[in-house]
């Protein structure tokens, strides 16, 4: 079987290949496989001995070396991958699939490397849940993760010391089993249920629970979490009180965010050795793989599956990812499960770079611009769920009249300087990007664009360069406490991209909401915060995103959490 080198090898100078030839020098694979000279012929050597190749070495200085391949590259790949699924080999394949190939040649075998991916029994006493995820992970470190996926992997690693009930909407006990309200809602004092285990095997004690949300205070972009506490203290090993400098009856749905899930006092945070009180521990984590073991001293009920394998594919090599039953024939009884996501699209301004984005005039002909509804008709999709607000249920159609572009241009008095747009580098961001910026030109309006990795997102790069940027927010199943948290988390862009005077008249509305007792008074804050934004155009809704995903039948309690995720702790399969 050739090995990763060979491949890495034959990936790198495909490009110049022809006829299954090729011309090198051997300085160029020194900086492939990181090794001397003497190692590459070494390995040259070797992958002739087997057969892979005719090898010419290169006569006098400066005259480049020849391999004649015995087979096309095409070929090896699929026959690589054919292997791979064979037995089951699964850290080889990712890494193959890492490598810069065509795509093309991924297609013939892509539904071949997603039947590895479902709900695994490979034995009879253990359940395994295969995924995939099409990107490389950011930091699950909770005192900054403030990206969906990473969010919900936290919810499986850790917990806050309450939950909250969506269908009550209420806060319901969990790592503290009680707690009290003093003091006018400024003292607050929480009793931690014993005998509660972190993954190292350590009892969780209050000390740990200060040590945490010290954790958050010192440097977090979450610390407005924490603004009001200005006093911590250990009574008891079970018992915590807060103090708070203002009354904050919403106090309680802050201590229930996943960012404060408890982390122990006595280890420092390492991202690879992650360490919680959560349903799951972290069993394994590398850029292929990210491995989520059940945890068998879990204080609630133990998890169904054993352990949760999300596998890093490129998104070129999969289709929608489906969850799946090893070893069993397709049904045609499949669940299909489809839902609108609590969040939206938006395009954003970045009011920090001195530019014509900070005339109203221009960001009213960019809204004109924005028609969801020839968007999705000139991009070949199903027609989208149009949003004028965070949440879908308040949103409408919006109407676009394109007509007074050129107008709403001149009173802005744009010059023709060219603005920067950034998106994500993810297929749907980049396509609505270059519709938009050929959209633009047919109105004068030059633009460029760049795109950033998702792990990019936590830099600085997009306050610096960026004049204006498409991204999304998505909400956790506390619909309002992610609504605060949207204008209030410095890593957001909203918080990053807008004026100080936008910020100051939406911080003053949520400061009323805050510290409203009832639902449908803190609704009528965020009603006021969105119509401010719609009329000043701070940035431009565009739609909700639609979820899709399909289930074989076997597979049982499927149940959705914060961020539209699967609740993993609930999936099990009937046999």
């Amino acid at each position: 079987m050739k090995d990763l080198s060979y491949f890495q090898m034959r990936a790198f100078l495909y490009p110049r290949e022809h006829d299954n030839q090729v011309e090198l020098k051997l300085s160029e694979l020194e900086q492939v496989w990181f090794c001397t000279l003497k190692n590459v012929k070494r390995k040259l050597r070797k992958y002739e001995e087997a057969g892979f190749y005719t090898y010419n070495p290169g006569k006098g200085r400066g005259n480049p070396s020849k391999l004649l391949f015995r087979r096309s590259f095409q070929h090896e790949i699929e026959g690589a991958v054919d292997e791979y699924i064979r037995y089951d080999q699964m850290e080889a394949l990712m890494q193959l699939l890492q490598l810069p190939i065509p795509k093309s040649w991924i297609a013939n075998v892509s539904e071949d490397v997603q039947a590895l991916f479902g709900l695994q029994s490979p034995n009879s006493t253990k359940d395994v849940l295969r995924s995939i995820i099409t990107r490389p992970l950011t930091t699950l470190d909770p005192a900054f993760t403030s990206i969906t996926f990473e969010s919900y992997l936290l919810q499986q690693l850790g917990d806050p010391l309450v939950r909250y009930d969506q269908i009550k909407d209420t806060v319901k006990p969990h790592l503290a089993h009680h707690w009290t309200v003093e003091n006018n809602e400024k003292t607050w004092t929480f009793y931690i249920r014993k005998g509660v285990r972190f993954h190292h095997q350590r009892v969780l004690t209050s000390e740990d629970v200060r040590h945490t949300f010290q954790r958050i205070q010192d440097a977090s972009p979450h610390k407005w979490l924490l603004k009001d506490v200005s006093k911590m203290e250990c009574p008891a090993p079970n018992m915590i009180r807060f103090e708070l400098d203002e009354p904050n009856p919403f106090f309680l749905r802050n201590v229930s965010c996943q960012n404060l899930a408890i982390l122990p006092a006595d280890v420092p945070f390492d991202e690879m050795q992650w360490i919680g009180t959560g349903p799951f521990r972290l069993k394994e984590r590398s850029k292929s793989k990210f491995v989520l073991e059940a945890f068998d001293q879990y204080f609630l009920e133990r998890p169904l599956l054993d352990d949760i394998e999300f596998w890093h594919v490129p998104m070129d090599h999969v289709q929608a990812v489906t969850f799946q039953v090893d070893g069993v024939e397709d049904s045609e009884f499949i669940q299909e499960k489809e839902d609108v996501e609590i969040g939206f699209r938006f395009l954003a301004f970045n009011f920090n770079r001195k530019s014509i984005v900070h005339h109203p005039s221009f960001r009213k002909a960019m809204y004109q611009l924005l028609n969801m509804k020839k968007m999705s008709y000139d991009l070949g999709r199903e027609p989208l769920a149009e949003s004028s607000s965070y949440f879908p249920w308040k949103s409408d159609a919006q109407e676009k009249d394109p007509s007074i572009i050129h107008e709403l241009l001149n009173d802005a008095g744009y010059g023709g300087e060219t603005l920067t747009v950034y998106s994500l580098d993810f297929p749907k961001p980049i396509d609505e990007t270059v519709w938009f910026i050929k959209q633009a030109k047919i109105y004068g309006i030059s633009m460029q664009h760049e795109t950033f990795p998702i792990e990019g997102f936590y830099s600085n790069i997009i306050e610096k360069n960026a004049d204006l940027v498409f991204m999304g927010e998505v909400a956790s199943n506390d619909h309002h406490l992610s609504f605060l948290g949207a204008f209030y988390n410095d890593a957001l862009l909203f918080r990053r991209m807008l004026k100080r005077e936008h910020l100051t008249t939406i911080e003053r509305h949520l400061d009323f909401m805050k510290r409203e007792e009832r639902f449908s008074e803190r609704e009528q804050w965020i009603e006021r915060i969105e119509e401010f934004i719609r009329k000043e155009n701070l940035f431009i809704y565009m739609y909700h995103p639609t979820k899709r995903r399909t289930f074989h039948p076997m597979i049982k309690d499927i149940r959705f959490e914060s961020f539209g995720h699967v609740d993993l702790r609930k999936l099990w399969i009937h046999t």
